[in-house]
């Protein structure tokens, strides 16, 4: 299965080896026609139509929860839209009703979208924050909890070197416990098969712009149905009927029992209709997309270990999409720059874990993991 670059203006310049897809993955031609084509019907006439004008909000909004929640094998009513991976984090990290003592166990390698937010609940609550170090196992997880321990906050797909974590046992330990789970889904949407309800987890956060090919600015917030989180972004967006709060008030009976709650207000429509084409291409793709991505970056993986200044962070066989490595005598930016200058788009991970990372999606032929390859032992 092959995604052909033609069919995505950022690689239009084939001089080009786009690896970066981890970071931001292009929107094709039929995700920006799809934004276009919402923009101006919200743009135009319908504008100043009123009814047509928010009937195309409200479309456009529901489409996106659709192909959101078809995408990870959930229920529309338990997603919400949100900005990015980090915005729904941090909706869920301030979920909970804090007391200081109250702990949380997550680890060293996290995103910060996952690690500031969890910070902030330290300096803001007094939380003990215990950050394991990876990999991450249930084992490691189940040895930090303690009878304080409120929230396990771990990343579905380690962004620093694409390893998968065993996301059903931590959960399933941590509901035992009464802990509840929020997990980032960054780096697994779209380049993992990835089914969140089966995983048991309570919160999971993800985004539309990186595996799933989508515009920036539009993710998903999956929330448990018994979950019983109260959400901290409240506004017209979070009432199932705002004529009758005004009408009888009464905030909280008329406050959306499913993920919603979490919208608090109006968002775009285009990036909503972007995300929508984005994440119905990425089902379409199915599992022989995710296993295509994994032959590709195993491929990947094998080149790089045979180079003799070359050490593999990534797990054998791959996992996902994601290849890791360091240079020796070289510094993860300075490899990732020099790379650059050879035509190569790849990112570094920054410290404690100073990697090069390459993100090979359907669109990255085996002719250019072969020309990185040897561009590496040129480096």
């Amino acid at each position: 299965m092959n995604l052909p670059r033609k069919t995505f203006p950022a690689l239009a310049d084939n001089s080009y080896v786009y690896l970066n897809s981890g970071g931001s993955g292009p929107p094709s031609y039929e995700t920006i026609g799809a934004m276009r084509e919402v923009d101006d019907l919200c743009s135009g006439p319908a504008y100043l139509q009123g009814v047509d004008f928010y009937a195309h909000q409200r479309d456009a909004y529901s489409r996106a929860r659709g192909a959101a929640a078809q995408l990870v094998n959930a229920d529309p009513e338990n997603i919400a839209l949100t900005q990015n991976t980090t915005h729904g984090m941090n909706l869920g990290a301030f979920a909970l009703d804090w007391e200081a003592g109250d702990e949380v166990v997550s680890s060293r390698s996290e995103h910060p979208g996952c690690l500031v937010p969890l910070h902030a609940l330290e300096r803001r609550y007094g939380i003990r924050l215990r950050l394991l170090e990876p990999p991450i196992t249930a084992e490691k997880v189940e040895e930090a909890m303690s009878p304080r321990t409120r929230l396990v906050s771990v990343s579905h797909v380690d962004w620093t070197t694409g390893e998968v974590l065993p996301l059903e046992k931590i959960c399933a330990l941590a509901r035992d416990r009464g802990v509840l789970t929020l997990v980032d889904g960054a780096q697994s949407v779209g380049n993992i098969p990835t089914e969140i309800p089966a995983t048991g987890v309570d919160m999971y956060a993800f985004t539309g712009h990186k595996w799933v090919l989508g515009p920036e600015g539009m993710g998903g917030f999956y929330v448990r149905p018994s979950c019983e989180v109260a959400s901290t972004s409240l506004g017209y967006a979070s009432l199932s009927d705002p004529t009758e709060f005004r009408a009888k008030g009464g905030y909280w009976e008329h406050v959306y029992s499913g993920a919603r709650r979490f919208e608090a207000s109006t968002m775009s429509p285009a990036l909503a209709a972007g995300f929508a084409a984005a994440a119905n291409a990425a089902y379409e793709r199915g599992a022989e997309g995710f296993a295509e991505i994994r032959r590709r970056a195993d491929l990947l993986a094998g080149l790089l270990e045979e180079q003799p200044r070359v050490t593999l962070r990534s797990p054998r066989p791959a996992r996902s999409g994601l290849v890791s490595f360091e240079v020796e005598g070289v510094a993860a930016k300075g490899a990732a720059e020099k790379l650059l200058t050879k035509r190569f788009v790849v990112r570094f991970i920054p410290e404690p874990y100073p990697y090069v990372r390459a993100s090979i999606h359907l669109f990255n032929a085996e002719e250019e993991l072969e020309a990185l390859a040897e561009a590496m032992s040129e480096l």
